[in-house]
């Protein structure tokens, strides 16, 4: 029977147990060695510890139109919060200097994270059950080590004036392959670890134009949550990642203008972030694909808001791990909307309603018994940067996921508090509990998740 992938379990064994706690005792030691001897080499400001994504991807994720702000139009996973009293001017010189093409970056990353619950937590890998306290955190962002190459180009560059047609030039790549060590693989299992990136593209600009862009690889897809707010090194995920177990994928988008608006499709291979077969040109239970598409407002606005789908065939997936390989039938339409107040302050929703074995596959359906099922999905969420401490952030999310609208206590819903600490413009702490208020297949699990994130030049 398929093993429910979303409850965090641990392993077994009174000597798992103690090395979990080692592991989590020695994080606390390089926790502070870090912070000790890391040398601070920009003001600290309230940033989490993707500064240094947000400084080179506005070029190499979307650059901004020629009405947007540089800070505003392309981070990976937030926004800039930087435009603070006494900083700004060492944050606007670090992204007029990033943002300028023809560079080239190289971003080093590590994430450790684990996990303690009270009760103990089961099914860690799947099919253990015996209860532990303190595991590696399965959860996103999970553990790995990650390397981020961003390299953006001009039509002048070598590649555009002696290898892509007029026309079609080349605009930036973004490669960051992470090697991820995934609990939830048995132990001696050599898929334990997996080369899972997240963002593996190459990004054309047809016509030199700065609002059409044409990718290639792996990407955020372009359903939920405006793809600039896709959740890198985030313990607090949208709810597609949370509903569906992905946000990025691999295929090709396209990006373009609709007045005011931008608009995005995207053809994917439903693959999620590691690489496993799709079985996309076999007819079987097996064959995988996504077709998805937004309608959104630009994302420099204080306001945004977008209209987003989602169609295909998809296996179940949490992240790097494939759970269940037979692909099910799913469609999703979704709201999204997000609001920046200020410097310190923002805010967001979320709500989703689709299908799921819709078409002739239902018997893969474990919760509704064989039957399609209608799912609806929302959240909510705030983030606020303290403004007399503004290395400390406070996070608060309400989840909830109903995957049969037709069957009671179907849902997976859950609320989750954060508080993450800027170490330095490199390395940050994340501390989150997450309450479990309801599971679909049972096992409510309330835990205390740790997270050290350090990414840097």
């Amino acid at each position: 029977m398929k093993q429910n992938p979303i409850s965090p379990p641990p392993p077994s064994g009174a000597g798992e147990r103690l090395d979990a706690l080692k592991w989590l005792v020695g994080l606390a030691v390089l926790i502070g060695t870090v912070n000790a001897c890391q040398p601070i080499s920009l003001p600290r400001h309230a940033l989490s510890p993707s500064l240094a994504a947000r400084q080179s991807e506005p070029v190499a994720q979307d650059e901004p139109d020629e009405q947007s702000s540089p800070s505003e139009s392309a981070s990976q996973d937030e926004f800039d919060w930087g435009a603070v009293e006494g900083d700004d001017e060492s944050v606007s010189a670090a992204d007029d200097d990033s943002e300028s093409p023809g560079r080239t970056f190289l971003y080093k990353e590590i994430v450790l994270s684990g996990f303690y619950s009270p009760d103990g937590v089961r099914n860690v890998p799947p099919g253990d059950e015996s209860p532990d306290h303190f595991e590696f955190n399965p959860r996103p962002p999970g553990n790995y080590l990650g390397l981020d190459f961003v390299h953006t180009l001009t039509e002048e560059s070598w590649l555009n004036r002696s290898v892509f047609p007029n026309g079609l030039p080349l605009g930036a790549v973004d490669l960051h392959p992470r090697l991820v060590f995934d609990r939830m693989e048995p132990e001696g299992d050599p898929h334990r670890f997996k080369f899972a990136p997240q963002d593996f593209w190459l990004r054309f600009d047809p016509g030199g134009s700065d609002r059409w862009r044409w990718r290639l690889g792996q990407f955020v897809i372009p359903y939920g949550v405006n793809p600039t707010l896709a959740p890198r090194q985030r313990f607090i995920l949208p709810i597609e990642a949370t509903d569906l177990g992905l946000k990025w994928d691999w295929g090709t988008a396209l990006k373009g203008p609709l007045g005011d608006y931008d608009w995005e499709l995207a053809a994917t291979v439903g693959s999620g972030e590691a690489l496993h077969s799709t079985h996309l040109f076999q007819s079987n239970d097996k064959t995988s694909y996504l077709v998805t598409g937004r309608v959104g407002a630009p994302n420099y606005w204080d306001f945004q808001y977008g209209l987003s789908f989602l169609y295909g065939d998809l296996s179940t997936i949490r992240g790097a791990t494939q759970v269940f390989e037979p692909a099910l039938s799913r469609w999703r339409a979704g709201l999204d909307a997000f609001y920046k107040a200020g410097t310190y302050l923002m805010a967001g929703a979320q709500v989703t309603y689709g299908q799921d074995g819709f078409a002739g596959d239902q018997r893969f359906q474990m919760i509704s018994r064989g039957r399609p099922s209608d799912v609806l999905g929302y959240r909510g969420w705030v983030d606020w940067v303290v403004p007399a401490l503004i290395d400390l952030r406070l996070s608060a999310q309400f989840e909830s996921i109903l995957r049969d609208l037709s069957v009671s206590h179907s849902d997976d819903t859950a609320l989750i508090a954060e508080i993450s600490y800027s170490l330095t413009t490199e390395v940050s702490l994340m501390l989150d509990y997450r309450v479990e208020l309801n599971r679909a297949m049972g096992g409510e699990n309330d835990a205390f998740y740790l997270t050290f994130v350090y990414y840097g030049l």
